[in-house]
């Protein structure tokens, strides 16, 4: 659909809600022309504030854009729907409730007919937005967390979409991540929130005891394995060779808690592009759920179906390719795989460097600029924990542009650095269980972080000597064991511990394939490999082979793009003859 002509047979009764350019006419809708002082200040509801009605007050802009949205969400125009909820949505956000609430849904409810499903998805905006702008009372969190399982039971409750394709609700894919996304942050942010105690009124925790089920993790993994099931994607995934049927077949009892589900998985919803979407989305939520809680065995079995080196569903959505390799990566990372870790890193972020203008242009960018930020930070602790060979240049150098200080630091075993690089990069964890709100000033909502940090730093105090002795060691291809110990200040005896430490931490299990838990112990994964023979230390370097081509190419590109900012000379006139 081309965005910059409105075809006014889109809709007959109502202005198209393309973003047209000024002066498009009565046939386009420019919201960037919307004054937003006529928006801000207006009361919310369907009359115009004279008659009693005005806290429910809905600027006529507004109705006419709930109305439009309505009616396309009811024909499964996609694309559509697709275009308002990326561009249009937040252009009227900006303008009209960048600091307020939209109107609730009791407001706009009369504008759509009071249709249960669209009030359903609209309230799912509603408190997002909250969420995003403002801070949500404790009465919205409940609101919100209630709306989530009215969404969910009603798409598990839904005959196939092949039975009745006319009215099968139709989302496109962006949304549907989105909805996946924001119940986990919900979720993540509601733990941590009741963690602090000590800033909770009596009324609150009175409310929280009688509802101490709510956000528990156990029904957020439970709802996401029921859309696992009624989606079919497993065996969607197996039948298309994206994975194989043992690894579908491994997810669906390790989800289901041992017992593969029954009758519920058809593949009549499989052919339907929203539940298997929502399927896959589902089964990353569990990947990610599982690093929050600092399962990281479990969160790599549920990856089971998921190879990030070639290209699958989650590519589709950015910020899910995004959650894919960040969460996959910090379970590879404190499971002191990190050579797997890297590569899970790395995929995402050449992808990120090469699409960066593309990118920008989403409104979800900044976000996605923050988790970039923060995949870097947990590379740089996966190098400085085992450094590799086969790491992108154009990666590293970048890396050394933003760390470079931290990475020096950590090379010179400062914990400080790690701990503030890991504060920056980690997950947001949370603990699997509700607080004693008997006990005020014990809680806190850091307490799985710290132990999460304690863990990092024992294994940085394991290899605290080992930079120093890969430094000694590159410098020679042999060398006596006791002339090295003299070189470190330390016994031939205490030294030849630390040689064997290095070459402890050198082997770990690598990824060659398959599911993301399986490996084989390899070593050498390090960029240098040795071994002692008569008190002869026996060196050789894993460096790898610099492809000059792509250097070339970097350089040529650079080199293209910088005649394009180039002004060409003014031509200079002549003077006439005198």
């Amino acid at each position: 659909m081309d965005y910059d002509e409105i075809d006014g047979s889109l809709a007959s009764d109502l202005p198209a809600f393309h973003l047209a350019p000024s002066g498009a006419g009565e046939s386009g809708f420019d919201a960037t022309a919307i004054d937003a002082d006529a928006g801000q200040s207006a009361p919310y509801g369907g009359g115009d504030g004279t008659d009693g009605s005005a806290e429910l007050y809905v600027p006529e802009m507004i109705q006419r854009f709930v109305v439009y949205f309505h009616k396309q969400v009811r024909e499964r125009n996609v694309t559509e729907v697709h275009f308002i909820y990326e561009n249009t949505y937040h252009k009227l956000t900006d303008r009209f409730y960048k600091t307020s609430p939209w109107p609730p849904a009791e407001a706009i409810a009369p504008l759509v007919d009071e249709d249960p499903t669209f009030v359903m998805l609209y309230k799912e905006l509603y408190y997002r937005h909250i969420y995003a702008k403002l801070q949500p009372t404790l009465d919205q969190r409940f609101e919100s967390w209630e709306n989530y399982g009215v969404i969910f039971d009603y798409l598990l409750t839904q005959p196939p979409p092949s039975a009745a394709p006319s009215t099968a609700l139709d989302l496109p894919n962006q949304w549907l991540w989105d909805i996946v996304d924001e119940y986990i942050y919900q979720f993540q942010d509601f733990c941590r929130w009741r963690s602090r105690l000590k800033t909770k009124t009596a009324d609150e925790l009175d409310q929280l005891r009688e509802n101490d089920q709510l956000y528990s993790p156990v029904t957020v993994l439970r709802t996401l394995q029921k859309v696992v099931a009624r989606s079919g994607v497993l065996g969607a995934l197996a039948a298309d060779g994206s994975c194989s049927a043992a690894a579908a077949e491994h997810v669906a009892k390790v989800a289901a808690g041992g017992v593969p589900p029954k009758g519920e998985a058809d593949g009549a919803y499989a052919a339907s592009n929203l539940y298997r979407m929502l399927g896959y989305f589902a089964l990353v939520g569990q990947l990610r759920v599982h690093v929050l809680l600092c399962d990281y065995r479990c969160a790599l079995r549920c990856a089971a179906v998921i190879d990030v080196s070639k290209q699958g569903l989650f590519t589709r959505v950015t910020a899910c390719h995004i959650a894919v390799c960040y969460y996959l990566g910090w379970a590879y990372l404190m499971s002191r795989r990190y050579v797997d870790a890297s590569r899970a890193l790395c995929s995402c972020l050449v992808y990120l460097q090469r699409t960066r203008a593309y990118l920008s242009r989403s409104s979800q960018f900044d976000s996605m600029q923050k988790k970039n930020e923060q995949m870097f930070g947990a590379l740089a602790l996966c190098l400085c924990l085992c450094p590799q060979p086969a790491v992108d240049e154009t990666l590293v150098s970048a890396l050394n542009d933003k760390l470079g200080d931290k990475i020096a630091r950590m090379g010179r075993g400062d914990e400080s650095a790690y701990e503030d690089l890991f504060s920056f990069a980690c997950p947001k964890f949370v603990s699997p269980c509700a607080p004693d709100y008997e006990s005020v000033s014990e809680g806190s909502p850091f307490e799985m972080y710290k132990l999460q940090l304690s863990l990092l730093l024992n294994e940085v105090r394991q290899v605290a000597q080992l930079p120093t002795v890969r430094t000694y060691l590159a410098l020679y291809s042999a060398i006596d064991v006791r002339k090295m110990a003299a070189f470190v200040e330390a016994t031939p005896d205490a030294f030849h511990a630390q040689l064997q430490t290095v070459k402890h931490k050198a082997h770990q299990v690598h990824w060659h394939g398959g599911e993301p838990l399986s490996g084989t112990r390899a070593s050498s994964l390090c960029d240098l490999n040795f071994g002692i023979c008569d008190q002869l230390v026996h060196v050789s370097l894993n460096r790898p082979v610099k492809r000059y081509s792509d250097f070339f190419i970097r350089q040529y590109k650079k080199f293209d793009e910088l005649l394009a900012t180039l002004q060409p000379p003014k031509a200079v006139t002549p003077c006439p003859p005198a």
